[in-house]
């Protein structure tokens, strides 16, 4: 028996070596071809990488797909040999679409660099990242949940002076939203955006949707992400809040539901109330 169990796994890894040959050969002499069967067939390619607790996902780096632009793929060795020489990080998000993904306000920083986006759509895209850890000694970078490294040391300082003057506001705003995010900060990320929603720790956005989706055992709660709130301290947006804070807290309360709903909504959450949501913005006209 143990004898028949060796011969059908080297059975097994001399077909894994060949399929990957095939799928390689493919990809370097018939690239629509090839992309044409990871449309097809991308999601069981990389489901298959992560079972056996992600023990191929390494050797199969090379035929990994990404959606830099809603129509173009690049491998992640395409990806790194584009890179300029001061980029410091593979920048991915994953979200729904592509098209939506670029347009998440963490991205327009990372943009405005000229530098590109993997945009991954399924949560087994980020548990593969997570584990290739770098492609050609570039580590990858969420830029929902990292930090984007693209600021100078007079930038941070600026944010800092600034988040230490607008302590009443956030403190302010943290208060109102209650037990909803863990915190609420001034954005190193935003560039015309007023809010966004980031997290911290192991488990982001993606992941928590994803466990709420799973059947749940009796009594136990899926795994939720520490979600933080970031403003811009440099949009209208915030010195309006900035104000009301100092001179109608009402009002206050109601500008910081308006953008802590905004944050769900670019986020892709759902907002517990949308008529509750409609009603506080019409009253603040």
């Amino acid at each position: 028996m143990l004898q028949h169990d060796r011969q059908l796994r080297i059975i097994a890894q001399s077909l894994n070596k060949k399929i990957k040959s095939e799928l390689l050969k493919m990809l370097e002499t018939d690239r629509p071809k090839y992309e044409a069967f990871y449309e097809n067939y991308g999601r069981q390619l990389r489901y298959g990488a992560v079972a056996g607790y992600g023990r191929d996902i390494d050797s199969l780096r090379e035929l990994f797909l990404y959606k830099v632009e809603a129509d173009k793929y690049s491998t992640l060795k395409e990806y790194t040999a584009r890179m300029p020489a001061e980029q410091k990080y593979i920048y991915y998000a994953l979200g729904e679409s592509p098209a939506k993904t670029l347009r998440l306000p963490q991205a327009e920083l990372v943009r405005a660099k000229g530098y590109e986006i993997l945009c991954l759509s399924e949560e087994v895209d980020e548990f593969i990242i997570e584990r290739l850890g770098t492609q050609d000694e570039k580590k990858f970078c969420n830029i929902v949940t990292g930090d984007l490294g693209l600021e100078t040391e007079e930038k941070k300082a600026d944010i800092e002076k600034k988040a230490a003057e607008a302590k009443a506001v956030l403190d302010f705003a943290k208060e109102a939203l209650g037990g909803r995010v863990e915190d609420v900060r001034l954005s190193h990320k935003l560039v015309s955006a007023p809010v966004c929603l980031t997290t911290e720790g192991e488990v982001t956005l993606e992941m928590e949707r994803y466990f709420r989706r799973m059947p749940q055992m009796p009594g136990m709660e899926p795994p939720k992400a520490r979600r933080i709130l970031e403003l811009n301290a440099d949009h209208p947006a915030f010195a309006a809040l900035e104000n009301s804070v100092a001179t109608d807290s009402e009002r206050a309360g109601k500008l910081v539901e308006v953008l802590h709903s905004q944050a769900l909504l670019i986020a892709g959450e759902s907002l517990e109330d949308p008529a509750r949501y409609a009603e506080t913005v019409c009253s603040l006209f």
